[in-house]
């Protein structure tokens, strides 16, 4: 794989496990006055996953390995549009970032690992 797509790779994956990280943190983690160590926490394995995925993709990816990045990066390009579009597009729907929530995010991440491992496949990787 090319520089520019493990980079790719790197910063979606760090993007993607930062913000569930910070979510599962905050949500079951009551931090109190520390709130900063949750972001912190939700910093460094973020970190750590971005260096497993740029090392990981040096050496070649499997099937699953290519479906879950394609999970990762149509699951979240999903989410975010889903989410902020109707925010920016409709701010008057009190509904609207559940499109993001429950049809594009979870419709991107499934779109996503199905054509990753169609394109793993392809590369004849194992």
């Amino acid at each position: 794989m090319s520089n520019a797509g493990r980079a790719f790779l790197a910063v979606v994956t760090f993007l993607g496990a930062f913000v569930f990280s910070w979510l599962v943190l905050r949500l079951f983690l009551p931090f109190g006055g520390i709130e900063w160590l949750g972001n912190l926490l939700a910093l460094v394995i973020a970190g750590v996953a971005a260096r497993n995925a740029w090392d990981g993709a040096e050496h070649g990816l499997s099937r699953s390995g290519y479906a879950g990045i394609g999970a990762v990066a149509l699951g979240m390009t999903g989410f975010v549009l889903g989410f902020f579009g109707p925010m920016l597009l409709a701010p008057d729907a009190n509904q609207g970032p559940m499109l993001g929530i429950f049809i594009t995010g979870p419709g991107g991440a499934l779109l996503g690992a199905v054509l990753g491992w169609l394109y793993g496949v392809k590369q004849g990787a194992q």
